[in-house]
């Protein structure tokens, strides 16, 4: 699984990545103070899951989720915040979770069993085959 985690803070950037870690040990994670980073990387790499502060310098992490939406439809969106008040902002957009901070290994995982375009937590697989409705298999490169 493929996992990028936003926050312009480093504290809660390294607390953030730390809990992904202890929930998801195989997970890929690439970490990013800036949304200007993120949109750069994203051009070129894959991306199943991110974790999202609002609150951030330069792109905010409503605008950032709609800019990664529109480069990868099938992102599951998290938004990790301090602020309750948008919750409403984040389930118009769609996204598979909304976590308060401080966060920790349980929501983390708790939100990565329910995501809304479900991922493999543990697997490293390159390649998935689905044969339930039609026969299709994806590259997960």
């Amino acid at each position: 699984m493929h996992i990028i985690a936003v926050d312009d803070e480093q504290p809660a950037l390294g607390l953030l990545v730390r809990s992904i870690q202890e929930a998801c040990p195989t997970a890929h994670i690439n970490k990013f103070q800036s949304g200007h980073e993120v949109l750069h990387f994203l051009e070129n790499n894959p991306c199943d899951v991110a974790f999202l502060d609002i609150h951030m310098r330069g792109i905010d992490g409503l605008t950032l989720a709609k800019k990664i939406k529109d480069l990868n439809p099938q992102c599951n969106l998290i938004f990790v915040t301090g602020y309750s008040e948008y919750a409403t902002d984040a389930l118009s957009m769609h996204a598979s979770g909304y976590i308060m901070k401080p966060v920790g290994p349980e929501a983390i995982l708790a939100e990565l069993e329910d995501l809304r375009h479900p991922a493999d937590l543990l697997s490293d697989a390159l390649l998935r085959i689905q044969c339930f409705g039609n026969f299709e298999v994806f590259s997960m490169s």
